[in-house]
């Protein structure tokens, strides 16, 4: 994984919230949680988001470091480009409301249990990202049956404790393709609907 070098380091005291249709651009900081205000990125449930996304709304060129506290909200459509998660938290992302949920790019790692949550039927597309080091990288919202549709393509998946993508779910489905993965657990944890091509387990 290429190292990020942060231009500078910005603690977040209340969640930022990039409105509806609007592009917030990190430029390149690092953005850390108050611990006390925020969260302090451990598996307690009821932390905050650093960043919350409103419809429509793009996150780009944010690097999150330890706390990350409850990570990135989307509520609706939204686009995640560049981001870079140095510790994950509690959660990394979690889909809050139904939409498309795009992620381009970046990394994320160190995470005891799940990397992206999704509590609402939405399409979650992930184009050549960086997993690693994870309960899970993807859970859909435990005991939930609506469908979620998972696309991840150009991407490297390493060192899952348990799965790529974990869903209670019997109508959601993943599509995986051109990607290289290690060490996933079960790979598909309960996925009843899979699709892959031309990927490569190292």
């Amino acid at each position: 994984m290429v190292e990020v070098k942060p231009s500078e380091t910005v603690t977040v005291n209340s969640t930022i919230v990039v409105p509806a249709g609007q592009t917030f651009d990190g430029k390149g900081k690092r953005y850390v949680a108050n611990p006390v205000t925020v969260g302090d990125g451990s598996q307690a449930e009821g932390q905050k988001a650093v960043f919350q996304l409103e419809n429509g709304a793009t996150l780009k060129n944010v690097i999150l470091g330890a706390p990350a506290a409850d990570g990135v909200h989307t509520y609706g459509d939204a686009t995640i480009e560049n981001v870079v998660w140095e510790d994950i938290g509690e959660d990394a992302l979690t889909i809050k409301k139904s939409g498309r949920v795009v992620l381009k790019g970046g990394s994320a790692q160190h995470g005891s249990d799940k990397m992206f949550q999704i509590n609402a039927a939405s399409q979650f597309e992930i184009y050549n990202f960086t997993a690693r080091n994870a309960g899970k990288m993807i859970r859909q919202l435990g005991g939930s049956t609506f469908t979620t549709t998972v696309h991840i393509e150009g991407s490297v998946i390493t060192d899952m404790n348990e799965a790529i993508f974990r869903t209670d779910s019997t109508t959601s489905k993943v599509t995986m393709i051109d990607s290289r993965y290690s060490n996933v657990g079960k790979k598909w944890y309960n996925v009843k609907n899979v699709t892959e091509s031309n990927n490569y387990e190292f």
